[in-house]
Protein backbone atom coordinates (compact mmCIF):
# COMPACT_ATOMS: atom_id res chain seq x y z
CA UNK A 1 0.00 0.00 0.00
CA UNK A 2 1.41 3.41 -1.21
CA UNK A 3 2.25 5.85 1.24
CA UNK A 4 -0.96 8.31 -0.33
CA UNK A 5 -3.05 6.03 0.21
CA UNK A 6 -2.19 5.32 3.49
CA UNK A 7 -2.31 8.81 4.30
CA UNK A 8 -5.65 8.86 3.07
CA UNK A 9 -6.96 6.66 5.28
CA UNK A 10 -5.34 8.45 7.69
CA UNK A 11 -7.27 11.98 7.43
CA UNK A 12 -10.95 9.95 6.76
CA UNK A 13 -10.26 8.33 9.99
CA UNK A 14 -9.40 11.24 11.47
CA UNK A 15 -12.24 13.39 10.30
CA UNK A 16 -14.99 10.17 11.14
CA UNK A 17 -13.37 10.57 14.88
CA UNK A 18 -13.46 14.22 15.41
CA UNK A 19 -17.57 14.61 13.83
CA UNK A 20 -18.44 11.35 16.12
CA UNK A 21 -16.70 13.33 19.02
CA UNK A 22 -18.44 16.58 18.56
CA UNK A 23 -21.48 15.59 17.51
CA UNK A 24 -22.63 12.95 20.20
CA UNK A 25 -26.37 12.66 19.25
CA UNK A 26 -27.48 13.01 23.05
CA UNK A 27 -30.99 14.63 21.64
CA UNK A 28 -33.74 12.93 22.14
CA UNK A 29 -36.79 14.31 20.35
CA UNK A 30 -39.92 14.07 22.30
CA UNK A 31 -42.09 16.29 19.97
CA UNK A 32 -42.77 17.23 17.56
CA UNK A 33 -41.99 14.05 14.85
CA UNK A 34 -39.88 15.15 11.67
CA UNK A 35 -41.58 16.23 8.86
CA UNK A 36 -45.19 16.96 11.10
CA UNK A 37 -47.88 19.21 9.42
CA UNK A 38 -48.99 22.42 11.73
CA UNK A 39 -51.74 24.57 10.94
CA UNK A 40 -51.05 27.59 13.21
CA UNK A 41 -47.67 29.83 13.48
CA UNK A 42 -46.58 28.62 16.87
CA UNK A 43 -44.91 25.15 17.19
CA UNK A 44 -44.21 23.52 20.68
CA UNK A 45 -40.84 21.86 21.18
CA UNK A 46 -40.52 19.01 23.84
CA UNK A 47 -36.81 17.25 23.72
CA UNK A 48 -34.44 15.10 26.80
CA UNK A 49 -30.90 15.79 27.17
CA UNK A 50 -29.10 13.75 29.45
CA UNK A 51 -27.85 16.33 32.92
CA UNK A 52 -25.65 18.80 32.63
CA UNK A 53 -24.87 17.43 28.73
CA UNK A 54 -24.98 21.54 27.88
CA UNK A 55 -25.26 25.11 29.48
CA UNK A 56 -27.28 26.42 26.11
CA UNK A 57 -29.60 26.01 23.93
CA UNK A 58 -29.85 27.62 20.43
CA UNK A 59 -32.87 27.36 17.91
CA UNK A 60 -32.29 28.48 14.55
CA UNK A 61 -36.15 28.48 12.32
CA UNK A 62 -34.97 28.74 8.61
CA UNK A 63 -31.54 29.75 9.71
CA UNK A 64 -32.69 33.15 11.55
CA UNK A 65 -31.68 32.32 15.59
CA UNK A 66 -35.42 32.21 17.42
CA UNK A 67 -34.97 31.37 21.19
CA UNK A 68 -32.21 30.99 23.34
CA UNK A 69 -32.36 28.26 26.34
CA UNK A 70 -30.94 27.94 29.59
CA UNK A 71 -31.30 24.27 30.51
CA UNK A 72 -32.02 23.70 33.95
CA UNK A 73 -33.51 19.83 33.70
CA UNK A 74 -33.40 17.07 31.37
CA UNK A 75 -36.92 17.95 29.36
CA UNK A 76 -36.43 20.80 27.95
CA UNK A 77 -39.62 22.89 26.16
CA UNK A 78 -40.10 25.69 24.55
CA UNK A 79 -41.93 27.36 21.17
CA UNK A 80 -40.87 28.48 18.20
CA UNK A 81 -42.75 30.75 15.56
CA UNK A 82 -43.50 29.26 12.30
CA UNK A 83 -43.56 30.70 8.84
CA UNK A 84 -46.38 29.08 6.36
CA UNK A 85 -44.31 26.34 3.97
CA UNK A 86 -41.87 24.09 5.29
CA UNK A 87 -40.09 25.61 8.35
CA UNK A 88 -35.85 24.29 9.07
CA UNK A 89 -35.82 23.97 12.51
CA UNK A 90 -32.20 23.63 13.84
CA UNK A 91 -31.85 22.75 17.66
CA UNK A 92 -27.91 23.34 18.81
CA UNK A 93 -26.84 22.63 21.87
CA UNK A 94 -23.49 24.29 23.21
CA UNK A 95 -21.43 23.27 26.18
CA UNK A 96 -18.78 25.83 27.46
CA UNK A 97 -18.92 27.40 24.13
CA UNK A 98 -18.25 24.49 22.38
CA UNK A 99 -21.26 22.75 20.11
CA UNK A 100 -22.04 19.61 21.66
CA UNK A 101 -24.55 18.51 19.67
CA UNK A 102 -27.66 19.50 17.34
CA UNK A 103 -30.94 17.96 15.56
CA UNK A 104 -33.09 19.47 12.29
CA UNK A 105 -36.62 19.12 11.76
CA UNK A 106 -38.61 20.10 8.89
CA UNK A 107 -41.73 21.30 9.71
CA UNK A 108 -44.87 22.67 7.34
CA UNK A 109 -47.31 24.95 8.39
CA UNK A 110 -50.27 24.51 6.14
CA UNK A 111 -52.08 27.42 4.74
CA UNK A 112 -55.21 27.97 2.84
CA UNK A 113 -55.00 31.56 1.97
CA UNK A 114 -51.80 30.97 0.12
CA UNK A 115 -52.50 27.93 -2.71
CA UNK A 116 -49.26 26.38 -3.12
CA UNK A 117 -49.30 26.05 1.14
CA UNK A 118 -52.68 24.10 1.30
CA UNK A 119 -51.20 20.92 0.48
CA UNK A 120 -48.33 19.68 2.34
CA UNK A 121 -45.11 18.34 0.35
CA UNK A 122 -44.50 14.11 0.03
CA UNK A 123 -43.89 12.77 3.09
CA UNK A 124 -45.57 15.25 5.41
CA UNK A 125 -48.66 14.68 7.58
CA UNK A 126 -49.89 15.70 10.72
CA UNK A 127 -49.50 14.34 14.34
CA UNK A 128 -52.00 15.04 16.76
CA UNK A 129 -50.42 15.05 20.19
CA UNK A 130 -53.31 14.91 22.08
CA UNK A 131 -53.88 11.30 20.62
CA UNK A 132 -51.23 9.65 22.13
CA UNK A 133 -49.55 8.80 25.74
CA UNK A 134 -46.44 11.07 26.35
CA UNK A 135 -45.43 9.89 29.60
CA UNK A 136 -42.18 11.79 29.51
CA UNK A 137 -44.42 15.31 29.67
CA UNK A 138 -47.64 14.04 32.06
CA UNK A 139 -44.03 14.20 34.93
CA UNK A 140 -44.58 17.63 34.58
CA UNK A 141 -48.13 18.59 32.71
CA UNK A 142 -51.58 17.60 33.61
CA UNK A 143 -52.37 16.52 29.65
CA UNK A 144 -56.34 16.35 30.12
CA UNK A 145 -57.99 19.29 30.85
CA UNK A 146 -60.41 20.05 33.77
CA UNK A 147 -63.44 22.00 34.25
CA UNK A 148 -61.21 25.07 35.01
CA UNK A 149 -60.78 25.05 31.45
CA UNK A 150 -64.34 25.37 30.76
CA UNK A 151 -65.76 29.04 31.76
CA UNK A 152 -68.60 30.76 30.90
CA UNK A 153 -67.99 34.12 28.26
CA UNK A 154 -69.71 36.85 28.35
CA UNK A 155 -69.39 38.38 24.94
CA UNK A 156 -71.47 41.51 25.98
CA UNK A 157 -69.36 42.39 28.77
CA UNK A 158 -65.79 41.15 27.76
CA UNK A 159 -64.28 44.45 26.75
CA UNK A 160 -64.46 45.64 30.35
CA UNK A 161 -63.73 42.63 31.73
CA UNK A 162 -60.57 42.44 29.60
CA UNK A 163 -59.18 45.47 31.54
CA UNK A 164 -59.01 43.80 35.11
CA UNK A 165 -55.84 42.26 36.71
CA UNK A 166 -57.18 38.83 37.02
CA UNK A 167 -55.55 37.27 33.99
CA UNK A 168 -53.12 35.59 36.10
CA UNK A 169 -54.76 34.42 38.05
CA UNK A 170 -56.87 32.83 35.02
CA UNK A 171 -53.83 31.20 33.95
CA UNK A 172 -52.89 29.76 36.56
CA UNK A 173 -55.73 27.40 36.96
CA UNK A 174 -55.66 26.41 33.50
CA UNK A 175 -54.24 22.71 32.89
CA UNK A 176 -53.57 23.95 29.24
CA UNK A 177 -51.55 27.14 29.86
CA UNK A 178 -48.15 26.19 30.76
CA UNK A 179 -47.65 24.07 27.19
CA UNK A 180 -49.85 26.36 25.20
CA UNK A 181 -49.06 29.85 27.06
CA UNK A 182 -47.59 31.67 24.20
CA UNK A 183 -50.20 31.66 22.01
CA UNK A 184 -51.53 34.96 24.08
CA UNK A 185 -48.51 36.72 23.62
CA UNK A 186 -50.21 39.31 21.06
CA UNK A 187 -51.85 42.04 22.21
CA UNK A 188 -55.39 41.09 20.37
CA UNK A 189 -56.37 38.39 22.59
CA UNK A 190 -59.67 35.93 21.74
CA UNK A 191 -62.23 36.06 24.47
CA UNK A 192 -62.25 32.26 25.09
CA UNK A 193 -58.31 32.12 24.84
CA UNK A 194 -58.07 35.36 27.47
CA UNK A 195 -60.11 33.14 30.09
CA UNK A 196 -57.96 30.30 29.10
CA UNK A 197 -61.60 28.51 28.52
CA UNK A 198 -60.07 25.98 25.83
CA UNK A 199 -63.35 23.66 26.50
CA UNK A 200 -65.81 26.48 24.85
CA UNK A 201 -64.48 25.75 21.61
CA UNK A 202 -61.84 22.08 21.79
CA UNK A 203 -64.09 19.29 22.25
CA UNK A 204 -62.58 15.91 23.74
CA UNK A 205 -64.82 13.87 23.01
CA UNK A 206 -64.01 14.91 18.73
CA UNK A 207 -61.80 12.86 16.89
CA UNK A 208 -58.77 13.45 16.69
CA UNK A 209 -59.30 14.98 20.43
CA UNK A 210 -59.61 18.71 21.19
CA UNK A 211 -60.38 19.43 17.59
CA UNK A 212 -63.30 22.33 16.60
CA UNK A 213 -66.36 21.27 15.42
CA UNK A 214 -66.32 22.05 11.56
CA UNK A 215 -67.48 24.81 10.25
CA UNK A 216 -65.80 26.89 12.28
CA UNK A 217 -69.60 28.13 13.05
CA UNK A 218 -70.74 25.73 14.81
CA UNK A 219 -68.39 27.04 17.91
CA UNK A 220 -68.31 30.95 16.89
CA UNK A 221 -72.10 31.08 16.71
CA UNK A 222 -72.02 29.44 19.80
CA UNK A 223 -71.09 32.82 21.37
CA UNK A 224 -71.60 35.44 18.72
CA UNK A 225 -75.38 34.98 18.71
CA UNK A 226 -76.06 38.43 17.38
CA UNK A 227 -73.65 38.19 14.30
CA UNK A 228 -75.48 34.88 13.12
CA UNK A 229 -78.87 36.17 13.29
CA UNK A 230 -77.45 39.75 11.55
CA UNK A 231 -75.83 38.37 8.95
CA UNK A 232 -77.82 35.72 8.27
CA UNK A 233 -80.57 37.77 7.04
CA UNK A 234 -78.13 39.55 4.84
CA UNK A 235 -78.39 39.27 0.77
CA UNK A 236 -74.94 38.67 -0.17
CA UNK A 237 -71.98 37.00 1.43
CA UNK A 238 -68.55 36.55 1.38
CA UNK A 239 -66.95 33.30 0.66
CA UNK A 240 -65.24 32.28 3.61
CA UNK A 241 -68.86 33.54 5.88
CA UNK A 242 -70.53 31.43 3.78
CA UNK A 243 -68.69 28.26 3.86
CA UNK A 244 -68.41 28.78 8.04
CA UNK A 245 -64.74 29.16 7.36
CA UNK A 246 -64.06 31.72 10.29
CA UNK A 247 -60.21 30.57 11.12
CA UNK A 248 -59.35 31.15 7.29
CA UNK A 249 -59.34 35.25 8.07
CA UNK A 250 -59.31 35.11 12.04
CA UNK A 251 -56.83 33.66 14.52
CA UNK A 252 -59.04 31.93 16.92
CA UNK A 253 -56.44 32.19 19.82
CA UNK A 254 -54.77 35.64 19.65
CA UNK A 255 -53.12 38.07 17.03
CA UNK A 256 -51.24 41.27 16.12
CA UNK A 257 -54.51 42.77 14.44
CA UNK A 258 -57.48 43.87 15.54
CA UNK A 259 -60.36 41.34 14.72
CA UNK A 260 -57.67 38.87 15.70
CA UNK A 261 -57.08 38.59 11.74
CA UNK A 262 -54.50 36.80 10.88
CA UNK A 263 -52.75 39.36 8.79
CA UNK A 264 -53.37 43.07 8.86
CA UNK A 265 -56.72 43.57 6.27
CA UNK A 266 -55.32 45.16 3.32
CA UNK A 267 -52.90 41.84 2.85
CA UNK A 268 -55.36 39.28 4.32
CA UNK A 269 -57.77 40.91 0.83
CA UNK A 270 -54.85 40.47 -1.37
CA UNK A 271 -54.32 36.45 -0.04
CA UNK A 272 -57.21 35.98 -2.51
CA UNK A 273 -58.37 39.15 -4.43
CA UNK A 274 -54.81 39.64 -5.64
CA UNK A 275 -56.28 41.36 -8.68
CA UNK A 276 -57.44 43.93 -6.81
CA UNK A 277 -54.58 45.82 -4.70
CA UNK A 278 -53.97 48.11 -7.64
CA UNK A 279 -57.74 49.79 -7.06
CA UNK A 280 -58.41 49.93 -11.11
CA UNK A 281 -61.47 47.85 -10.46
CA UNK A 282 -62.42 50.63 -8.58
CA UNK A 283 -62.49 53.62 -11.62
CA UNK A 284 -62.81 50.94 -14.74
CA UNK A 285 -65.67 52.76 -16.63
CA UNK A 286 -65.52 55.77 -14.89
CA UNK A 287 -62.42 58.14 -15.27
CA UNK A 288 -59.24 57.00 -17.38
CA UNK A 289 -56.58 57.71 -14.49
CA UNK A 290 -54.88 54.52 -14.22
CA UNK A 291 -55.58 53.23 -10.14
CA UNK A 292 -57.33 54.65 -7.02
CA UNK A 293 -55.58 54.30 -3.79
CA UNK A 294 -56.86 50.86 -1.43
CA UNK A 295 -55.11 51.49 1.19
CA UNK A 296 -51.97 53.74 2.81
CA UNK A 297 -54.42 56.50 3.25
CA UNK A 298 -56.84 57.94 5.98
CA UNK A 299 -60.43 56.27 5.42
CA UNK A 300 -62.17 59.21 4.75
CA UNK A 301 -65.50 58.08 6.55
CA UNK A 302 -63.89 56.11 9.57
CA UNK A 303 -62.13 58.76 11.34
CA UNK A 304 -58.65 57.94 12.90
CA UNK A 305 -58.70 54.67 10.15
CA UNK A 306 -56.73 53.62 7.31
CA UNK A 307 -58.33 53.05 4.41
CA UNK A 308 -58.29 49.57 3.44
CA UNK A 309 -60.87 47.18 1.23
CA UNK A 310 -62.88 46.82 4.46
CA UNK A 311 -63.76 50.64 3.96
CA UNK A 312 -66.34 50.08 1.61
CA UNK A 313 -66.42 46.20 1.49
CA UNK A 314 -68.41 44.25 4.40
CA UNK A 315 -66.41 41.35 5.12
CA UNK A 316 -69.06 38.99 6.09
CA UNK A 317 -72.17 40.08 4.79
CA UNK A 318 -74.31 42.78 3.03
CA UNK A 319 -77.54 43.70 1.78
CA UNK A 320 -75.70 45.60 -1.04
CA UNK A 321 -74.05 44.07 -4.31
CA UNK A 322 -70.46 43.50 -4.16
CA UNK A 323 -70.85 43.33 -0.42
CA UNK A 324 -70.50 46.83 -0.08
CA UNK A 325 -70.95 48.72 3.10
CA UNK A 326 -73.53 51.80 1.80
CA UNK A 327 -76.96 51.97 0.31
CA UNK A 328 -76.24 52.67 -3.16
CA UNK A 329 -77.62 51.45 -6.49
CA UNK A 330 -73.94 51.29 -8.31
CA UNK A 331 -70.44 52.52 -8.14
CA UNK A 332 -70.76 55.68 -9.09
CA UNK A 333 -72.91 56.65 -5.70
CA UNK A 334 -70.67 54.41 -3.81
CA UNK A 335 -67.82 57.20 -4.65
CA UNK A 336 -70.43 60.27 -4.07
CA UNK A 337 -70.09 58.86 -0.63
CA UNK A 338 -66.40 59.94 0.25
CA UNK A 339 -65.85 62.69 -3.24
CA UNK A 340 -68.99 64.84 -2.18
CA UNK A 341 -68.76 68.45 -3.51
CA UNK A 342 -68.91 71.27 -1.62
Amino acid sequence: MSLKRIFFLFVVFLAFSLTAEGSQNIITLNYPPDKTVMEFGLLSVSLSIPKNSADLIKVNVNDEEKVKVTPSREIVCFSVPLAVGVNKIDIILIKKNKLVDNAVLSIFRRSDLVSVYKTPPAGFQKDYFHMKDHLQCAACHTLKPSESDRKSVNIITFAAENLTDGKKAVAAASTCYSCHKRITSYPYVHGPAFVWSCLSCHDPQTEPKYSVMKPDTKACFSCHLEQKESWNKKKYFHGPFNTGNCALCHNPHASENPFYLILPTWYLCLSCHVDKGSGKHIIEGYVYKESHPTHGKPAPLRKGRELTCASCHAPHASDYPKLWTFDVGNGFDLCKKCHIKE
